[in-house]
């Protein structure tokens, strides 16, 4: 029996735990280990006699581990084992807490994570205790538990369930190199703490969207790269862009969490530039609602009642104010800028004629009564663009979008159109969009990159074109259908009809998760605020859209013939456009929903499907992709359906070809004439406009490449590696990488190399 003197002897001995915390002796702490091991009572002080006779001050807790082993295994060595490996087992939990390895932990979470039957989830369970107990390893992670119950959930056959019971998450490796050298995915992020945490948010979340809400057959086809699903990380919770209309916040004021329960709430603006910042901040919260860019239609005339009797100095003055608010309110999704646009009128269009015109929460005659006002608006804002900042450089947003109506090339808008010419000659920065063939409707706006809506669907301009946008849009590689078809039509069509079936599905999951992230869990109010019974947000009418990258490298290996080389394959990417057109048009009247097809932006995924295919189809890509082998970052397609950056061609041969799609592309479509620089006059730039406004090219710009010394601040066109004003080479370059002007230093390697090969095209 151990005596009470025995105990007291040792009260005082110092053990020194394995952290290298001393602490003393506790016998009482030692005899509840042992019962929890199983030890029986009667053996209890004989295990302990043999403790306290051989411990000594400064002895481990390793050491008395040891010699409790070693004595349990003269009584039972099964027992002696359970005990040793019961002390090692200790796990480091998600909570960063150490606790002891429980196997009813792991079968609990099967049961509420997988739904397994019970039988299975014990014996995995029963399973994993037995691998843990073979590692020698200091401690056990969650995740590590995580991936030992998930090879045995695919050794038993339950793949789908493994899919449910991953654990998503980064390596340290990637999180360190995104803190050390950021992402180059979107080059409107700039690398900062904000961006960081963005980048390393987006991956697991991509991983989620993969995981939990994509069917593996969608996620598969993606992570091939048969199709690609942007904005992934954003696929649980918001939909894309939205073209806004600011009367409703003019007359009934602003709340920018759509509820006014956790920001302060504006009455209706009365002063201009309160109206402006409305107008800027209406932008910033929908923003936190969607993924995508944000746009304003109409924007000089819903502010033109605010401007009536103001002088011009004032009203450039007051756009000064909304062009920096918009490159200054650094507070977007990762600390970047709203990724911001407007539409901009020459002329009150007939549909808003007749219409009140909303100031300060009163009607004060009609919008027809303000065209005066609304070209000055236009005007102010055209000079401050011409302006620049404070270091002579453009102003990366809004988008800035003119429409060309009827008026548009009449004596009364001359002078206001050649300002217009001159910004684009100086900077590059105006899109136009060509509102004289028919089927653009009475109203067509445009936004972020060139997500199109038009007043084709209703009727109703207000309702087809204002309060809302695109749901989402997912890319098919055409390209890799080609590879795939070996020459076969029937086969190639056959194919991307697959695909499209694919994105259908994935859009319609999309959609179904956007519903309820709106209208059952209402985490998006601002969207959701409603403005005389209605919601805002229009979500109803939204497109659903169909994208596609690599017409041309698909027409060069199928036919033999790009784009630019000969009229059967400019009809033959008509047939394959078309043939995209009629099945989204099917849709349509399946389902009611409005889906559409877009050149799609491929900022990275014209880069990521040219390296996937030259990984899985090397030789078939070597024989038409661009960019280096040796270098496969720099692989790329062409964007959508356009001719390759370096076809040898005029503008009017590139017109003539590229017009042949933006009519199939009912949900957005550009034309770039790239390098302007070399040709920038004014008066060249705005008789091609006129030449251009009579074909079917519905929106296009002028991308002009500008240098611009960070020493001496002088500005030039090109992409100049040195200042020729001061000699620095510390020099800001920047050019359009699909849709918006961005500083090249932030580009992705792919974008780097099509910037290379961009070609002048003479007119």
């Amino acid at each position: 029996m151990i005596s009470l003197k025995d105990v007291e002897s040792k009260a005082n001995i110092i053990i020194i735990k394995k952290n290298g915390i001393k602490e003393k002796f506790n016998i009482n702490k030692l005899v509840k280990s042992l019962v929890n091991c199983g030890v029986e009572y009667k053996d209890l002080d004989y295990i302990v006699s043999e403790v306290l006779s051989k411990i000594y001050n400064g002895i481990t807790t390793e050491e008395i581990k040891n010699i409790v082993y070693n004595t349990l295994k003269k009584i039972n060595k099964e027992l002696a084992e359970k005990y040793n490996n019961e002390i090692i087992l200790k796990v480091r939990t998600s909570e960063k807490e150490f606790e002891p390895f429980n196997k009813e932990k792991i079968y609990k979470s099967l049961i509420k994570e997988t739904n397994i039957p019970k039988d299975i989830a014990k014996k995995i369970a029963d399973d994993v205790e037995r691998e843990l107990k073979k590692l020698k390893v200091k401690y056990l992670t969650a995740p590590m538990i995580r991936e030992i119950v998930n090879y045995k959930l695919i050794e038993y056959g339950y793949e789908e369930e493994r899919h449910k019971y991953t654990r998503v998450g980064l390596p340290i490796y990637d999180i360190t190199k995104l803190i050390k050298s950021g992402s180059r995915e979107n080059a409107n992020l700039m690398y900062n703490p904000e961006s960081i945490h963005k980048w390393i948010a987006d991956e697991v979340m991509k991983q989620y969207a993969l995981l939990a809400i994509f069917p593996k057959y969608i996620a598969d086809a993606h992570l091939k790269g048969d199709i690609h699903l942007h904005d992934l990380e954003y696929a649980y919770s918001r939909p894309v862009c939205l073209q806004h209309d600011l009367r409703p916040f003019f007359k009934y004021g602003l709340k920018v969490d759509g509820h006014g329960q956790h920001t302060c709430v504006s009455k209706p603006a009365k002063h201009p530039e309160v109206a402006i910042q409305h107008a800027a901040k209406v932008m910033m919260a929908a923003q936190t609602n969607m993924s995508g860019g944000q746009s304003i239609d109409e924007f000089n005339i819903w502010l033109a009642p605010y401007v009536k009797g103001l002088d011009y100095k004032r009203i450039k003055q007051l756009m000064q104010m909304f062009i920096y608010e918009m490159n200054q309110m650094y507070v977007s999704r990762g600390g970047q800028c709203v990724f911001s646009s407007i539409n901009l009128e020459l002329e009150i269009p007939n549909y808003l004629k007749d219409k009140p015109a909303i100031i300060a929460g009163t009607e004060r005659g009609t919008y027809e009564e303000y065209e005066e006002e609304a070209k000055l608006i236009l005007e102010a804002l055209v000079d401050v663009m011409m302006e620049g900042d404070a270091m002579g450089k453009p102003f990366i947003f809004p988008n800035f979008i003119i429409k060309l109506r009827e008026k548009a090339f009449k004596d009364e808008n001359k002078e206001l159109m050649e300002k217009i010419h001159k910004l684009s000659a100086k900077y590059g920065i105006p899109y136009f969009i060509n509102m004289f063939p028919d089927w653009q409707g009475e109203n067509t706006n445009s936004m972020g990159c060139r997500t199109r809506l038009s007043n084709n669907w209703t009727g109703n301009p207000e309702v087809d074109t204002l309060r809302t946008g695109n749901m989402q849009w997912y890319t098919v590689n055409l390209p890799r259908i080609a590879y795939e078809a070996r020459g076969d039509d029937n086969k190639l069509f056959e194919i991307l009809r697959e695909r499209l079936e694919v994105l259908k599905e994935a859009l319609l999951i999309k959609h179904n998760i956007t519903l309820e992230r709106l209208y059952e869990d209402k985490m998006l109010p601002f969207l959701t605020q409603k403005f005389d019974g209605e919601d805002y947000y229009r979500y109803e009418n939204t497109t659903k859209t169909f994208g596609f990258v690599g017409l041309n490298e698909m027409l060069k290996f199928h036919i033999g013939k790009e784009l630019h080389e000969d009229k059967e394959a400019v009809r033959f990417g008509e047939k394959v456009i078309s043939f995209m057109r009629d099945y989204a048009d099917e849709l349509k009247s399946e389902t009611g929903l409005r889906w559409t097809i877009t050149q799609t932006p491929a900022e990275s995924c014209a880069g990521r499907f040219a390296r996937l295919d030259y990984k899985h189809y090397k030789e078939e890509t070597l024989s038409v992709v661009r960019g280096n082998p040796d270098e496969p970052s720099s692989l790329y397609y062409t964007n959508s359906s356009h001719v390759r950056v370096d076809a040898p061609i005029s503008i009017g041969e590139k017109v003539r070809i590229e017009e042949v799609f933006h009519p199939i592309c009912n949900g957005g479509h550009i034309l770039h004439i790239w390098n302007m620089e070399k040709a920038s006059d004014p008066e060249v730039l705005y008789e091609l406009t006129k030449k251009i406004t009579k074909t079917n090219i519905g929106y296009w710009t002028y991308t002009k490449n500008l240098s611009i010394c960070n020493d001496c601040r002088y500005g030039t066109g090109g992409l100049l590696n040195r200042c020729p004003n001061c000699s620095s080479n510390n020099i800001a370059k920047f050019s359009r990488i699909t849709g918006y002007l961005q500083n090249i230093s932030n580009w992705n390697r792919a974008k780097i190399e099509e910037l290379k090969d961009r070609r002048f095209l003479k007119p």
